[in-house]
Parts: C-alpha cells; structure tokens; sequence
C-alpha cells in the first residue's frame, strides 16, 4: 500500500501536467521544456558526481546524499526555469 499511493499520485500529477503543458503557448512551452532539460542536465551531473565520489569513498552524505535528490532535482528546475524565462523574455 505504501508504495503504491505515490504511484498512483505521481500518475495525477503528470497526467495534469499534461493537460496544463497543452494549454501553453509556444513560448511558455520552449520556457518549459528547457527548464527540464537544464534540470535534467543538472541532475544526471549531480548523480554522477555523487557516483564517483561514493567510488572514492569521500562523499558528505550529509549534504549531497542520494535521499536529497529529489530537492535538488526541483532546485534544478527552477534555476533552468528562471534561465529559459529571462532568455525568453517572459
């Protein structure tokens, strides 16, 4: 039960995302679109970085652990966000 009620609402959440994503225009779509590329971008760096670093055996999980990926992940977003948005102009 656990496990499956995040699934179930992650499905909502990106269902609605969806019909959100269909309503923009083209420019606040571009906006969106390379914000998650930047986030995504941000992110596969960061866990590789986390990666090599657990290799070496010198890694702060204390700041950078796997269990805080997910506020990085948004934290990531949003700075791609607040960069395709003054690029853009919107």
């Amino acid at each position: 039960m656990i496990t499956v009620i995040p699934i179930i609402t992650f499905a909502i959440f990106i269902y609605k995302l969806i019909k959100a994503f269909s309503v923009m225009d083209e420019v606040k779509q571009r906006v969106q679109l390379e914000a998650v590329v930047i986030g995504f971008s941000l992110t596969a760096m960061l866990i590789t970085l986390l990666f090599l670093l657990s290799l070496c055996g010198i890694s702060n999980s204390t700041w950078f652990g796997y269990g805080y990926l997910l506020g990085y992940c948004w934290i990531f977003y949003f700075i791609g966000w607040f960069i395709s948005r003054k690029k853009y102009g919107v």
